[in-house]
């Protein structure tokens, strides 16, 4: 007999749980003798193990939780290595001879994620590569 309560966190995944452990019984059922469990079923076994954990789905599904968890390994893989974006790039310009900078354009910047930048150019060369660069920034 099963409980008729249920937690609110169950609700909807555990009628996808009952799912799950039908096609379990249905292969069961019509398997021949030495076949393994196919990659689909375990597919679906894996998938629930976030929602249940290792050691309910092993239960309910009537599977070995070391198994269960060789399979959720495989199918999770190593996390894919996103490169860190720069935060911040210094560059250097050679000293200007005279004592006293003069600087044909002075651009001043600010993203709506606060982000800034204060560039302080001898020509106007350039600039507009510059400032799609900055706001292209993500």
């Amino acid at each position: 007999m099963k409980a008729t309560t249920q937690l609110a966190a169950d609700v909807g995944h555990g009628d996808r749980l009952e799912q799950v452990k039908d096609r379990f019984t249905q292969w069961r059922q019509g398997r021949k003798p030495g076949e393994r469990i196919s990659n689909a079923l375990w597919a679906l076994a894996v998938g629930l193990v976030e929602q249940h954990g290792v050691q309910r789905i092993a239960q309910e599904l009537c599977v070995d939780c070391r198994v269960l968890k060789k399979h959720i390994v495989r199918n999770v893989g190593p996390a894919p290595a996103v490169p860190a974006a720069p935060q911040f790039v210094e560059l250097f310009a050679q000293p200007a001879l005279s004592t006293a900078p003069t600087f044909q354009c002075v651009v001043e910047m600010q993203n709506v994620k606060g982000s800034k930048m204060r560039v302080e150019l001898g020509s106007i060369e350039g600039l507009v590569g510059l400032a799609s660069a900055f706001w292209s920034v993500r």
